[in-house]
C-alpha cells in the first residue's frame, strides 16, 4: 500500500500520521476511542484518492467535514477554528521564522531547573492553548511572555525569575546514522519513549534519559552515532533496570531495522476493537502498512459475482444464510460455522497474496480482521517474515453489546446496532470457535475490554516473539 503525505504551505512533505490526527481531535475535546475512529476513517478516505499527497489545508477541511458528519456542527466549528497538529505554528524572531517545537521549549524549561515531567507538561499545555486559539504565527517575544505567565501561574514568581535568568541553550547534541550523513537533534523524550516501550516506568525512563544526556555532554564531541547511542542506552538499562529490560529494548529496536519484516495479524469478531488496537500498535511500532480484511473482502466482492460465491457477499456472522435451504429461518450452530469458514476461505486467498507480496518486498504489515483465522494464515513465503498472530476477544457480553451502541453513535447510524445485536448469538458463537482454534494453534488470546491493557499485553507478546526470533542473531546480553 502506498504511503500518504501531507504538504505544508512552505513546500515540505510529511508522512501522514494517524497519531498526530488523533492528537488534533483530542485537543478539540474528543475522547481517545472516538478520535482514533475518525482518524482511521479519514485515512481510509485518503487511501481511496488517486493522489498520495494532500495539502494541510485540504486535510483540515476533510477532517472537519468528517467530524461534522459524525459528531455535529458544534464540535466541527471548534475543530475548524484551531490549528491542527499537522500545521506549523511559526515563531518570528526578527527576520528569522522557525516552527514552534515543544522539545526546544521543554529543554529551555529544564535548563531553568524544572523537572522533565514538569517541563514537558508545561510545554504541551502552551502548545495546546495556541492550537486551540488557532494561532499560526507568534513572535518570539509573545511566546516568551506566554511562557512566563504560565510559569508564574503554576509555580510562582520565583520560578518566573528562574526562567528569565536561564542560560540560552548551548552545546546542542546531534545523532547521525553514519559519519557524514544528515544529523537530527538528540531528544530525551524519544529515548525515554523507547525505554517505556521496553517496559520501563515513565519516571524511570525520563530519569535515565537525563543521565544519558549528561554522559553524552561529558564526552564533549556534540555528535553521537545512532549505533553508539543504542549501545549506551543498552549499558545504562542493564546497570539501572536489569538485563531483561535491556534485552527488551534491543529487541524492539530490531523491529525497525530487521532484515526480516514483521507480519502482525490481529483476529477477532466484530466489536472487539481490532481496528483501534491495530492502529495503536502500528503507531507504537512504526509499521506504516495497516490492512483490514474487510477491505480485501470488498475488493473480492467487486470482482466475484454474488451468484458465484454467495457467502462472500454477506457479513461474516450471517454467511450461513447463503448456504441455508429455502425458508430456513433459524440456522443450527454447525451451519453458522460452516458459512463463516466458507467466507474466511475466500478472503484468505487475498490475505495470502498480501502477505506474500509483503514478504517479497520485505515490508512489515499489520493486518486486522475477522478473517484472520488460525489455519488460514500460512503462505509459501512465511519463512521470510516474523509472523505474529494474535486473537482479540471481549469476554464480557455486556461490554461487547455496548460496543455496537457506541459504533452506531460514532457513525451517525450508518452501522446500526440492530444489525449486530440481532445476530449477537452468532457473533458470540464465532468468537468461541476462534478462541478454541487459537488455543489449539497456541496463538495468544488478548482480552479487549480495556484498550490500554490490550496494547501492553500485545507488546509483551511481540517482544517475546522477537526475542525468540533473534535469540541467536542478536549479540550482547543473554
Amino acid at each position: 500500500m502506498r504511503e500518504l503525505f501531507v504538504k505544508t504551505p512552505r513546500g515540505y512533505r510529511w508522512p501522514f500520521s494517524r497519531g498526530l490526527l488523533t492528537e488534533t481531535l483530542m485537543n478539540a475535546g474528543m475522547g481517545m476511542e472516538a478520535a482514533m475512529s475518525v482518524a482511521h476513517t479519514v485515512e481510509e478516505r485518503l487511501k481511496a484518492r488517486k493522489k498520495a499527497e494532500i495539502s494541510a489545508s485540504a486535510l483540515k477541511r476533510l477532517v472537519v467535514s468528517e467530524v461534522e458528519r459524525a459528531f455535529g456542527a458544534e464540535l466541527a466549528a471548534k475543530l475548524r477554528k484551531q490549528t491542527h497538529t499537522f500545521e506549523d505554528i511559526l515563531v518570528n524572531e526578527g527576520y528569522r521564522r522557525r516552527p514552534f517545537s515543544k522539545g526546544v521549549l521543554a529543554r529551555s524549561l529544564e535548563d531553568a531547573g524544572f523537572a522533565l515531567k514538569e517541563a514537558y507538561t508545561l510545554a504541551k499545555a502552551l502548545e495546546t492553548d495556541m492550537r486551540q486559539e488557532g494561532l499560526t504565527e507568534i513572535t518570539a517575544e509573545e511566546l516568551e511572555r506566554r511562557v512566563l505567565r504560565e510559569v508564574e501561574r503554576r509555580y510562582g514568581r520565583s520560578a518566573r525569575r528562574r526562567y528569565m535568568g536561564r542560560h540560552n541553550l548551548a552545546g546542542e547534541l546531534f545523532v547521525e546514522e553514519a559519519e557524514g550523513e544528515p544529523r537530527v537533534p538528540f531528544s530525551k523524550g524519544v529515548v525515554a519513549q523507547s525505554m517505556m516501550e521496553a517496559g520501563l516506568a515513565p519516571d524511570a525512563a525520563y530519569r535515565l534519559a537525563r543521565i544519558l544526556e549528561g554522559r553524552l555532554r561529558e564526552e564533549g564531541n556534540g555528535v553521537v552515532s545512532r549505533s553508539r547511542l543504542r549501545e549506551m542506552v543498552m549499558l545504562l538499562l542493564a546497570d539501572e533496570a536489569g538485563e531483561d529490560i535491556a534485552l527488551r529494548y534491543q529487541t524492539l529496536r530490531a523491529i525497525k531495522r530487521t532484515v526480516r519484516p514483521i507480519h502482525l495479524l490481529i483476529g477477532g469478531v466484530t466489536g472487539t476493537g481490532k481496528s483501534l488496537l491495530a492502529s495503536a500498535l502500528s503507531y507504537r511500532l512504526g509499521i506504516t502498512r495497516l490492512i483490514s480484511t474487510d477491505t480485501i473482502r470488498e475488493i473480492l466482492r467487486a470482482t466475484v459475482p454474488a451468484d458465484l460465491v454467495p457467502t462472500l457477499h454477506t457479513s461474516s456472522f450471517d454467511a450461513w444464510s447463503a448456504l441455508a435451504l429455502p425458508k430456513q429461518a433459524q440456522p443450527d450452530d454447525s451451519l453458522i460455522l460452516q458459512g463463516f469458514r466458507d467466507q474466511v476461505a475466500r478472503v484468505a486467498v487475498g490475505l495470502r497474496a498480501i502477505q506474500e507480496r509483503g514478504a517479497q518486498e520485505r515490508t512489515s504489515l499489520v493486518v486486522e480482521g475477522v478473517h484472520v483465522v488460525p489455519g488460514y494464515l500460512s503462505h509459501p513465503w512465511q519463512s521470510e517474515v516474523i509472523q505474529i498472530p494474535l486473537m482479540l476477544v471481549v469476554n464480557d457480553e455486556n461490554i461487547h453489546r455496548d460496543r455496537f451502541i457506541l459504533r452506531e453513535k460514532e457513525t451517525q447510524g450508518k452501522r446500526p446496532r440492530t444489525d449486530y445485536l440481532r445476530h449477537f448469538h452468532e457473533i458470540r458463537m464465532i468468537q468461541n470457535h476462534l478462541i478454541e482454534l487459537a488455543g489449539n494453534a497456541r496463538i495468544p488470546v488478548i482480552p479487549g475490554e480495556d484498550l490500554d491493557q490490550a496494547i501492553e499485553k500485545c507488546l509483551e507478546v511481540i517482544v517475546q516473539r522477537m526475542q525468540e526470533a533473534y535469540h541467536q542473531a542478536i549479540p550482547g546480553i543473554r
